[in-house]
């Protein structure tokens, strides 16, 4: 059951974000030549279908639910609702956000292949939108939900792509240096 309301979140939100917006904002008016180079679409979108649908099914295997965010509970008879379990396997390993990532890669490659500006600027704002919703309400509910798990997660993980950095403080002598500052 948890599957089909996968099919209908995927359908119904992210779908208006790749499918319906770059529809109706793309126009031949606002292009950028790149030539052959707007092939690079062409690997962008399969590359960002395949990465969202492999983070949807670590969703319903490892966290038993549906990408659906904590505050569309009035859905859930439709959408499903959130994991029960934390989820940090497959692309969750390398980035805490890997199905905003895909969602992404498909509207850039969108905007490369048509040579679109107004799909261009359209996935600039949608990646500002994602990451301030990641910052200001996703991380804060995953933080009360899940605790010192999720804690070791933010540490372990980064927020978007590649490796985590370990911020290494300078080594000082004695206490009196660290009180100059």
């Amino acid at each position: 059951m948890n599957a089909l309301k996968l099919i209908v979140f995927t359908l119904i939100i992210p779908g208006f974000a790749v499918g319906y917006v770059p529809y109706t904002i793309y126009s031949s008016q606002q292009i950028f030549e790149i030539s052959i180079f707007r092939y690079v679409g062409l690997i962008l979108i399969p590359l960002g279908v395949l990465i969202y649908m492999w983070s949807a099914i670590n969703f319903l295997r490892q966290g038993k639910g549906t990408p659906a965010i904590w505050f569309t509970k009035g859905l859930k008879f439709l959408i499903g609702q959130e994991p029960t379990k934390l989820v940090s396997a497959g692309l969750y390993k390398i980035s805490r956000n890997p199905m905003y990532l895909g969602v992404i890669f498909i509207v850039l490659g969108q905007s490369i292949l048509f040579e679109s500006k107004t799909i261009l600027a359209y996935t600039l704002i949608l990646s500002t939108i994602f990451h301030f919703v990641i910052i200001f309400l996703e991380e804060p509910h995953l933080k009360k939900k899940y605790g010192k798990e999720y804690e070791s997660y933010l540490k372990n993980t980064s927020r978007w792509l590649g490796p985590r950095k370990k911020i290494k403080m300078p080594h000082h002598r004695s206490k009196t240096a660290l009180n100059k500052f």
